[in-house]
């Protein structure tokens, strides 16, 4: 999981009291970053000259037809509670949504649909 995280003076609530992002260049650019990080981790897998020799690799081609290095991605914009979980030897950041689970589900799709990105 990527998060990326907008500055706070980017978002606040609407009129209604829901929170919502600003209608800036700044937000309108920060948000094209997943999408451009994502697509060049895309690229990236397709001309790797470390993962073409397993593309090729006689014996895992027979086992597996036509095996390809995939990687799929769910975009979803959204609020999440940020939490730490962890022990005293290792502590990772969770974040936990309804937004975080869409972006989840997102990804999941992306092996059904047969695409390696998917955005909501």
């Amino acid at each position: 999981m990527l998060v990326w995280k907008y500055p706070d003076n980017e978002y606040g609530p609407n009129s209604q009291g829901v929170l919502e992002l600003k209608d800036t260049k700044r937000v309108h650019n920060f948000a094209d970053l997943p999408v451009i990080a994502f697509l060049k981790i895309m690229a990236s897998l397709t001309v790797s000259k470390k993962l073409w020799k397993y593309r090729n690799h006689k014996g895992l081609n027979e086992r597996l037809k036509n095996y390809r290095v995939k990687m799929g991605f769910g975009l979803h914009v959204g609020w999440a509670i940020e939490g730490a979980i962890g022990s005293s030897f290792k502590i990772d950041a969770s974040y936990l949504s309804p937004n975080v689970n869409m972006a989840s589900r997102l990804e999941a799709a992306t092996k059904q649909f047969g695409t390696g990105l998917l955005v909501r």
